[in-house]
This record gives C-alpha cells, structure tokens and sequence, in this order.
C-alpha cells in the first residue's frame, strides 16, 4: 500500500474547511492554510537546514496547530519527527535524544532552557523556538515568512517508511523508541473510523497531549484523514472541556483520569451531553463505578484498548457491548489479529482462560528504533508480545485482567490489582485508587492500596479492607492501606506504578 500527502490531497478537495482549531491561540486553520504551513517547515527545513529524508527532527513542544504543521512538514519531507514528552528532565531527554540522534531540535518558548540546553549538549546547529528569534536560535513564525509558500508535496510513501518516532513511558526501564509508520497511521485510522463511527462532519475535542499516541491517533490523525475538525487543547482544562463538549464537540476521546475529573465537576450533574455523539476511552482500565455514574447521564463511554507500539487501537467495544458488559474492551478492530497463550508454555488458550495476550497486523510497529536486542525480545514468531494478562468470554469479547509487570502473588495465588481497585473505586468518597505488591514474611507479598479520597470525604484503612473482604476473596483485599493526596501518574495519564512502587512499596 503507498500513503499520498494527506494534506495536499485535501486542499485540493475542501481548501476551506476548518480542519484546526488552536484553543490557546484561537488560531483556525483551514485545510488549505494547513497544507501551505506544513511546506514552509518542509522548505525551510530542506533548504536552510539541510535536512534530508530519514533525517531525524525532535520537537518539545505543547499541543497546538505548530506542532501539527511540524509533524506533516517533516512527513512532506520524509524527516523523521521526534515527539519530546514535555514532562521529562533535561537528563531523561538526553537519554532519549542520545538514542534518536537528531539533527534539528524545536521547542515551545514556554520549554526555552530545557530546549537550549539540550540543544547545546548535542551541539545542535539546527534549532528553532515557537517565539521570538534570537541570535543563533530561527523563530518558527520568522522562519516560515521567509519561505515561498509553494507547496511542497509528499511523494507517496510506502507501509514501513517511518513518520515519527514516540518513545515508551519508560515504565519497564530504559525508554524505548517506538517507530511510527505510514501504514500505522492508516491502518489505525481504517480501524477507528470503522469502530468509532468517524465522519467527515466531526468536530473532535483532543485533550491528550501529542508527544503521546493517544493524542495524535485518538483521533486527531485519522480526523485529518477525514477531513474533519480537531480542536486542539494545549493542556487539559476541566472547565473548558465541559464547555465545548456541551456546545462544540462531536467526538470526544481520554483517559480514565480525565473522565473522573469531568464527573467530579460541579456542574457535571447538570451537564448537557447531547450533542457529543462519539465517547471512548483507554489508557488504563475505566472504573465501573465510573462507567456507571456516565451511563447514568445516557452517556455510553466505549472502552478501548491500545499501545504505542500498535499505532494504538487493538480493541474498542461498540455502544450496545458498553452497556451490557461494563469493563470489556470488546472484540479486536478489524485490522489486528489477537491471539492469548499461557505465560510458561506459550500454548494458545480458550475461552475464560487468562493468558499473555499476542498481536500482529499492519498497526503493529516493525520493531524498537536502534534496538534489536528489546525487537528480539517483544516479537514471538511474527507477533508482538504485550506482556497483558487478558482473557475473553464465550461471545469473544476481551477482558484486559492487568499488566503481568503489576501482578503479584500472595500465598501462592496470582493477584491483578486492577480487579482489587475496581472495589475500591466503589466505595464512597474515593476519588483515586492503585494497589500495589508489597513484602510479606508470611505471604512472600500481599496487597498495599494507595487511596486519594474527595474533598471533605472520610474514610479508614479499616473501612477500604473491611469492603474488599466483602466484596473479593481474602487473599485479594489488601493488608495495607496509605492515604495521599493524589496519585503520581505518567505522561499517558496512567497511575505511575513504578513511582509508586519505588516511593511506597517498602512502606507497610
């Protein structure tokens, strides 16, 4: 299969629909402006700076039209774009960029030490800031007026040419880079238009931050592709959601963590959904309490399932499964193939058996950047191994148990703390809740949670284990309680369990 510039094709076709929306500048970009704006940074990137196909481009920046237009510009120039987490260190992004060797750094002015410096310990001469330019340092509006403004199209590209290149949470250990290719973007835009029902028409409110693939794929690119309107939000604000998804939005897409503060918003109760036609969610498993308080507005939020490393959507349950099985993913997208073995012999499973879960298609990354030995590691004859503890019923639909990295065992029993915290979630006044393995003489490890209650809300230790007894088998509640203030998470939005395990493992 080949790729064709999407962005020229498009201004060819509707050269004045809105296909961007900046909520921080309230810039408005239309398809044709888009497709102009994207060629400047191509032209400036292949005449000033040199820059040449496979050429690698780093850019630390917030969500905004820019950062689109950068991530099409290195596509019309076959640059491979490298999606900096604005959330990590100086020295964390050294590792990454120490990997990726690039020859051009960009970075928000809002991001102008971290970017100076890193562009200083790469002796960069390549560099570029989103705002005023200085001496040594291309400003990226300056830079695209002195551009000629002719488009500079894409030749059409093949299924593993590499586009961008995101790099892992870093959760497993050292980050890991994760190539982007065109036949991902495509193949995961087949799979969310199918899925999700995406239209032309949609007006989608993208909230995830881009260095992440929820943010560019869920559904930011496949809108593109579409044709359709993004509305991008720099940073994640309550407020502000509520509003546009009431008067706005079409199509909305987050993480758990961002579905719990709309539902702990003041005027949620009252809130006027209506007009938002598409919701989803992955990330990390969705509380059913959570899922419920939603379905109790008429609002069905369709769980899904997706990596990095799969470009990202494997599963996304249809609204009718949503309601009747709250917490399954559903059944595999059509253009993923999903297999579940036994962890030890590597046997494939059936029905209700708990395994490792498998997976292969044309969204499925070909391998780590720069790293054959994790390549080696991760793919088991052709399919990509998640190192998620699935299982599915006698219908098909897949339930995601627990990432095999969090499980623990107590007394001998297996123990996913995903299932103990969907418990916990119920109980009233908590608002955030993870459980954790810890050491015990006499179990070898029992179960720690970390609870985070509502504001004005009290509750015990005593309370949390007193309902998990209840409501799960001993050997699953916890045997430790600690109440914070909040939970750390991630740049994806996910709870940080290694911090956690770090910070609090040791503490009973």
């Amino acid at each position: 299969m080949q790729v064709p510039d999407i962005l020229a094709k498009h201004s060819r076709h509707f050269p004045d629909k809105v296909g961007l929306v900046d909520l921080h500048t309230g810039r408005r970009l239309t398809y044709a402006q888009l497709n102009e704006r994207a060629s400047r940074f191509a032209e400036y990137m292949r005449d000033r700076w040199q820059i040449k196909p496979g050429d690698r481009v780093a850019v630390l920046a917030h969500s905004s039209t820019d950062y689109v237009e950068m991530l099409y510009g290195c596509g019309k120039l076959g640059a491979v774009m490298i999606c900096l987490n604005w959330r990590l260190s100086v020295d964390e992004h050294k590792g990454v960029l120490a990997d990726a060797s690039p020859a051009a750094l960009v970075w928000g002015e809002e991001f102008d030490a971290a970017g100076s410096a890193l562009a200083d310990a790469f002796a960069l001469k390549n560099r570029m800031v989103t705002g005023v330019p200085r001496a040594g340092v291309a400003g990226y509006e300056a830079a695209l007026a002195e551009m000629s403004g002719a488009t500079v199209e894409m030749p059409w590209r093949g299924d593993d040419d590499v586009w961008y290149l995101l790099y892992t949470a870093g959760s497993t250990g050292k980050p890991k880079g994760v190539p982007q290719t065109w036949g991902m973007a495509v193949a995961n835009a087949l799979n969310n238009t199918i899925h999700a029902g995406l239209r032309h028409e949609d007006v989608m409110l993208s909230v995830l931050p881009y260095f992440h693939t929820g943010g560019l794929n869920l559904y930011m690119n496949p809108l593109l592709m579409l044709g359709a309107t993004t509305l991008i939000m720099r940073q994640f604000d309550v407020d502000k959601t509520m509003e546009l998804l009431e008067k706005e939005a079409t199509v909305m897409f987050g993480v758990p963590a961002i579905y719990l503060f709309l539902s702990q918003h003041p005027r949620f109760a009252s809130a006027d959904f209506s007009r938002v036609r598409s919701w989803a969610a992955g990330g990390a498993p969705v509380p059913k309490v959570l899922l419920e308080a939603y379905l109790a507005k008429g609002v069905t939020i369709c769980f899904g399932f997706g990596m990095t490393e799969t470009g990202p959507t494997v599963f996304l349950t249809d609204e009718a499964t949503a309601r009747k099985k709250v917490g399954t993913v559903g059944k595999p997208v059509m253009f993923v193939e999903v297999r579940v073995v036994d962890t030890q012999t590597r046997k494939p499973l059936g029905p209700n058996q708990r395994g490792e879960m498998l997976l292969r298609g044309p969204g499925i990354t070909p391998g780590y950047w720069n790293n054959p030995e994790a390549t080696a590691k991760s793919y088991e004859d052709g399919w990509l191994c998640t190192g998620d503890i699935v299982y599915y019923d006698d219908d098909g639909d897949f339930y995601v148990v627990d990432r095999s990295k969090d499980m623990y065992i107590s007394g001998g029993e297996n123990v996913y703390p995903a299932e103990v915290e969907n418990v916990i979630f119920q109980i009233d006044g908590v608002a955030e809740a993870a459980v954790i393995g810890v050491h015990d003489a006499k179990w070898g490890e029992v179960g720690k949670a970390i609870v985070a209650v509502k504001p004005g809300a009290q509750l015990t230790a005593e309370q949390v284990v007193a309902y998990c007894k209840e409501k799960l088998a001993s050997f699953k509640a916890p045997k430790h309680v600690q109440f914070v203030p909040a939970l750390p998470r991630n740049a994806a939005g996910k709870v940080d369990k290694p911090r956690l395990r770090a910070e609090l493992g040791d503490k009973a």
